[in-house]
């Protein structure tokens, strides 16, 4: 049985008599005497609840935001830098689109930001990922092809899209132009969501969490993932967090922090060529396979666990797990997930020490 903020109170502020054992025991408001007695009664005050898109509780013991989780699409290009919102995001994933750049979505449950973006376009990719995290899952982006925008809808992803909610969005002016200028907070998207008709949902979790590095793992300073020619994603442990690199620098978001995260996950997923939907240079979009399984890397607390992924359709979580067959646990905190691509594009992935 938990003690009741208003039964603390009471206790705390006047005298009390307590039976233990067939006899009387006076108290004081003082904590000790107290505690002692609800330890030996079984009182105790239940755990608060972790985020469970990143394994920690709230600051200040708050309860977990019952609200359900809200994805948005992050460009990732030079004209697009510098990029805003991605150091709130409980998970990051990074996925390749047309011509081998790549893209982020972003997601957030207990993290929210004011500032998020530049924003663009939905892919087929999206609702295979964000499915996994929940019912209904919110995605805010630019806009995308109408049979790709479909494709989202019908999985039941409920969008969110410049002009619909419209306050939830803004253009900068120049230097930054069209498309590279589009904004938006989730704070507004989550408020415009509540009006849905659909019954969206908390996530639940993804991961598993552990602070405890599990064996076996091995020390090392960096990873890199070279996507394309034209996208590479490099980490490299700093400061007790895996720091993202561009042009051999850290990079850094629009407040001039570093990218940096707790865990970086890659998963090798197969991608072949779309032979229905392509962009305005008629590059053709990837399409990318999230279930069935295959190799994985995880890293965590400076070092790397070599293992596999699996999933049994789009409607299960991806599973991580050891070369021995034990769920790799994640360290609490947030996430980037590397969909690291075979077939249309291959990927190198290396590991320094």
């Amino acid at each position: 049985m938990a003690l009741t903020s208003r039964g603390k109170a009471l206790v705390a502020g006047v005298a009390a008599v307590a039976v233990v054992g067939g006899g009387a025991l006076v108290m004081s408001g003082n904590a000790g005497p107290i505690n002692t007695i609800a330890a030996k009664v079984g009182i105790t005050e239940p755990a608060p609840d972790p985020c469970p898109l990143t394994g920690v509780v709230p600051a200040g013991d708050k309860p977990v935001p019952s609200r359900p989780v809200l994805a948005v699409k992050v460009e990732n290009t030079p004209d697009a830098y510098p990029l805003n919102g991605l150091d709130k995001a409980d998970i990051v994933y990074e996925e390749v689109v047309e011509g081998g750049i790549t893209r982020f979505i972003a997601v957030y449950h207990c993290g929210g930001a004011t500032r998020v973006g530049p924003v663009r376009s939905v892919r087929t990719t999206d609702p295979k990922l964000l499915l996994q995290l929940g019912a209904h899952p919110l995605l805010a982006f630019s806009g995308g092809a109408p049979k790709v925008v479909n494709i989202a809808r019908e999985a039941g992803v409920i969008e969110l899209v410049e002009g619909d909610p419209a306050k939830a969005f803004t253009r900068d002016d120049p230097p930054r132009e069209i498309p590279h200028n589009l904004f938006t907070n989730t704070q507004k998207l989550w408020a415009a969501a509540a009006k849905s008709d659909k019954q969206p949902t908390a996530p639940q979790a993804v991961f598993t969490y552990d602070e405890e590095t599990p064996k076996p793992s091995k020390k090392i300073a960096s990873a890199t993932i070279v996507f394309s020619s034209l996208a590479t994603a490099e980490w490299s442990w700093q400061g007790g967090q895996w720091v993202r690199y561009l042009d051999g620098s850290p990079m850094t978001l629009e407040n001039g922090d570093a990218i940096a995260t707790d865990n970086v996950v890659i998963q090798q997923v197969k991608t072949v060529a779309s032979t229905e939907f392509s962009d305005v240079a008629d590059y053709p979009s990837p399409e990318v396979t999230v279930t069935g399984g295959g190799k994985a890397w995880v890293l965590r607390d400076g070092k790397l666990i070599v293992g596999t992924w699996e999933r049994a359709s789009e409607g299960d979580l991806t599973v991580f797990r050891t070369k021995q067959g034990e769920e790799i646990p994640l360290t609490p905190g947030s996430t980037f997930v590397e969909l690291a691509p075979t077939g249309m594009f291959d990927a190198t992935i290396s590991f320094e020490k």
